[in-house]
């Protein structure tokens, strides 16, 4: 069917940014993980250092750092920066981009691991919390052991108003997270009618956007009612831990994931199991800790057969290893490839849940050498060169200030991967006041939903004896702090509920929507008729015929 002149404007608006109402940059998300032999040109033609390409000259000498000379930094201003980098004198290198201001050091900006030979991509960014006349960028190799010959090329910093970074956003989500829509309505002779009453009503969102919960969830009306009216995602905050589960060997006792799982099932919400394993000795049974060799492997085998077979086909998810970028006690115990044996066992106790990566300090910050954002790529592709199948990336989220132009780099890197991404823990430093808190709590959550490779958004503010661990979202009787209040002006701002209209000339009513299923009531003198409809992702539009 055609479209109608109204929603092929539409559709222009959305999908596009027209030229004559935003004369600002459009956000490029490119980005690679793979080495390669010649540097791509700079993004946004350099942007500000358009004027300052270079590299390090081949002269023999060994030269750590290069840096770039930046004029009338704005506050809150974004500043996206790019570069391609190559080292000389070892096979690898961890480099770091910082900023030094008149009044402020920025110890990380960006890092890539680099290496001999070939051209690495290095992408992050920074905003400025008061404005600078004089500061200088630094390109270094964060290894202070060893100096390493550096060569750059294709620098870029881009700025972006806070008002362009906005429009940016709303365009990615315009793109990835609606559809256009035409409802058709004729009469039972096949007649296009003209000026029915239309009304959308939006059953549920295809986005699973929820919360971690807590046992105190269970016969809890309040806590209940006031989780439902938001959330149609959920992991269960402690509860499924080794440490929960078989606090004393042998003992093995799921009474309370059991209710948290009957609830969550009740009201039709998507539940990720967390986790298997942890992998910081911290958390692992007292009684697990000593266990080595084939001890600590029987009862590794145990904890997979019990866990995974009970709740076969009910957790969408599974972190299977959490935090093994930054502790190893299993390989530590069990040898290198104790993971890919991990990974393997519940793939085959669960084959259609979809495995995933966890960790922290990934999209946060660029600061943990542990957890950078090549030493995740690199370890998910070291696991399925391990013939493991690895289904998601799973970033916690765990956020002080946060830096939107580092964390849209990062997802960037992490999206050539090609698979789900996942913000599975987000919550804000309870070192900030409340007010504050839900500030920065939009600033991440928006990042995330805007980027079209975020597949899901879980906040780690389960109420559990009258707290939350960093960051709660209502008071002990369920009102909404302003963490809360966050929540719902974003969940009411990605809706599509309560749209209304009357059919054109053609029959026809257009319009945009979030992804979801509908209800859309049709009337037209005597007659009534209510339809559904699945609105899933596509970028032609989505065609609905009513017979009155």
């Amino acid at each position: 069917m055609s479209q109608s002149p109204i929603l092929a404007a539409l559709l222009l608006f959305f999908i596009s940014i027209p030229v004559s109402s935003y004369d600002g940059p459009l956000y490029d998300s490119s980005a690679y993980t793979k080495c390669k032999i010649q540097p791509e040109p700079p993004l946004y033609n350099g942007g500000m250092l358009k004027d300052q390409q270079h590299t390090i000259p081949d002269t023999g000498d060994r030269q750590k750092s290069s840096s770039f000379s930046l004029k009338n930094l704005d506050a809150a201003t974004k500043y996206c920066f790019s570069i391609w980098i190559r080292i000389k004198d070892a096979e690898s290198a961890m480099i770091t981009a910082s900023l030094v201001t008149e009044d402020t050091r920025l110890k990380c900006i960006g890092t890539v691991t680099a290496y001999k030979g070939c051209w690495s991509f290095l992408k992050g960014g920074f905003v400025l919390s008061s404005p600078s006349y004089s500061s200088t960028l630094y390109i270094k190799n964060s290894d202070s052991k060893d100096v390493v010959g550096i060569e750059i090329a294709s620098a870029s910093l881009q700025p972006f108003t806070p008002q362009q970074w906005r429009l940016n956003q709303d365009t990615k989500i315009n793109q990835a997270r609606k559809r256009a829509v035409t409802v058709h309505i004729s009469d039972r002779e096949g007649r296009q009618v003209q000026g029915a009453s239309i009304r959308v009503e939006q059953l549920s969102k295809d986005f699973p956007f929820g919360s971690a919960i807590a046992e105190s969830i269970i016969g809890n009306p309040p806590y209940q009612k006031w989780f439902v009216e938001r959330f149609n995602a959920a992991v269960f905050e402690n509860e499924l831990k080794w440490n929960a589960t078989e606090f004393i060997q042998g003992q093995v006792n799921y009474t309370l994931p059991d209710k948290m799982l009957e609830f969550v099932q009740a009201n039709q919400i998507t539940v990720r199991g967390h986790n298997i394993f942890w992998e910081n000795p911290q958390y692992i049974p007292n009684w697990a800790q000593n266990l080595t060799g084939s001890a600590l492997e029987s009862a590794v085998t145990s904890r997979i057969q019990s866990l995974m077979h009970k709740y076969r086909g009910d957790f969408v998810h599974w972190d299977v290893n959490n935090e093994m970028l930054h502790f190893d006690f299993y390989e530590d115990r069990l040898g290198p490839n104790a993971t890919l044996r991990l990974f393997k066992a519940a793939h085959q106790s669960d084959p259609l849940a979809t495995l995933f990566m966890n960790e922290f300090n990934v999209v946060e910050t660029c600061s943990d050498a542990e957890s950078t954002v090549d030493a995740y790529v690199s370890r998910m592709r070291g696991l399925q060169r391990g013939g493991v199948t690895v289904g998601g990336i799973g970033l916690q989220g765990h956020f002080d200030v946060p830096n939107p132009p580092l964390m849209r780099g990062v997802l960037d890197k992490l999206a050539t991967l090609g698979l789900p991404i996942w913000l599975t823990e987000v919550d804000i430093s309870s070192e900030f006041t409340k007010e504050t808190q839900a500030m920065y709590l939009e600033e991440v959550v928006r990042e995330g939903f805007s980027h079209p490779a975020v597949n899901g958004i879980v906040l780690w503010s389960a109420f559990r004896r009258g707290r939350c661990y960093q960051m709660c979202l209502t008071d002990g009787n369920f009102s909404n702090l302003p963490t809360g209040e966050a929540v719902d002006r974003l969940m009411k701002e990605w809706s599509s509920d309560g749209l209304e209209g009357r059919s054109d000339e053609h029959g026809s009513y257009s319009f945009f929507a979030f992804l979801g299923e509908y209800k859309v009531t049709a009337k037209y003198g005597d007659k009534t008729v209510d339809s559904t409809f699945s609105l899933s992702q596509g970028r032609e539009t989505r065609h609905f015929n009513i017979q009155l």
